[in-house]
C-alpha cells in the first residue's frame, strides 16, 4: 500500500496587495511625520524672528535712553561760527520723513583720552525709509558738508515723533532751542507692535518710564 509523502511547508511570501498596502501606510507615515516637521521647523522660525525683533527693539530703546539721559546743554560750531542752540527738534530736519531731534551728550568713552577725540559727541535721529536712524559725528563743531555716521536702530517704523517738557507741561514743539528740555517723550509706530512710548528725563536728571 503506497502512503503519501506529506508536503514540505515553504515560506509563504507577501502578496502584491500586501506589499501595496504597506508601502500606502509607509507614504501616509511619512507624509505625517513631514507635515509635523515642517509645523516645528516654521514655528522655530518665527519664534526667532520674534526674538530678534524683540532684541532690536531693546537694543533701540537703550540707545535712546543713553543718548537722552547724557545731554548737556553745549552749544555747537558751524564753520566756526558760534550757534545758541543746543537742542534742535523740528520736523522733517536732517532729511528726515517725520520728526528728528539734534542734540551733544556726554559720556562718550575715551579712555585715558587717547583717541583724538572728546567725551561729548553730536547726535540726532530721523526717521528714513521706514528705518529710525541714530546719526553721529566725530566732532560736536563741524564744517558744512561733513556726512554724519547713519546707525539704523530700528526697523518698520511708520511714525516718529517728539514731545518736550517743560514748566510742568508737555509741548508737541520746541521753542526754546537754546536750552534743553526737562524731559522728552518719543513715540513710535510699528507695524507689528503698533504705537509705542518712551520718556526720558534730561538735564541734571537721569533714568526713565
Amino acid at each position: 500500500m503506497l502512503t503519501r509523502m506529506p508536503r514540505k511547508a515553504y515560506p509563504r511570501g507577501f502578496t502584491l496587495l500586501e506589499v501595496l498596502l504597506a508601502l500606502v501606510i509607509f507614504a501616509i507615515l511619512s507624509l505625517s511625520a513631514y507635515a509635523v516637521l515642517q509645523g516645528v521647523v516654521r514655528n522655530d522660525e518665527v519664534s526667532q524672528a520674534k526674538i530678534a525683533r524683540l532684541a532690536e527693539l531693546q537694543r533701540a530703546m537703550a540707545t535712546l535712553e543713553r543718548d537722552f539721559t547724557q545731554a548737556v546743554p553745549r552749544t555747537t560750531r558751524l564753520d566756526g561760527e558760534t550757534s545758541s542752540t543746543v537742542f534742535q527738534a523740528e520736523p522733517f530736519q536732517l532729511e528726515s520723513e517725520d520728526g528728528s531731534v539734534l542734540f551733544v551728550r556726554a559720556g562718550w568713552f575715551n579712555p585715558g583720552s587717547l583717541l583724538r577725540r572728546s567725551e561729548l559727541q553730536k547726535v540726532g535721529y530721523r526717521l528714513s525709509k521706514q528705518k529710525l536712524e541714530r546719526l553721529t559725528w566725530l566732532y560736536p563743531d563741524t564744517v558744512t558738508g561733513t556726512a554724519p555716521d547713519i546707525t539704523p536702530l530700528l526697523t518698520k517704523v511708520t511714525a516718529f515723533s517728539l514731545r518736550f517738557y517743560k514748566n510742568n507741561d508737555w509741548q508737541t514743539q520746541w521753542s526754546t532751542p537754546a536750552e534743553l528740555p526737562a524731559a522728552v517723550e518719543i513715540t513710535l509706530t510699528l507695524e507689528d507692535y503698533g504705537t509705542i512710548q518712551r520718556r526720558f528725563l534730561l538735564a541734571t536728571t537721569s533714568g526713565s518710564n
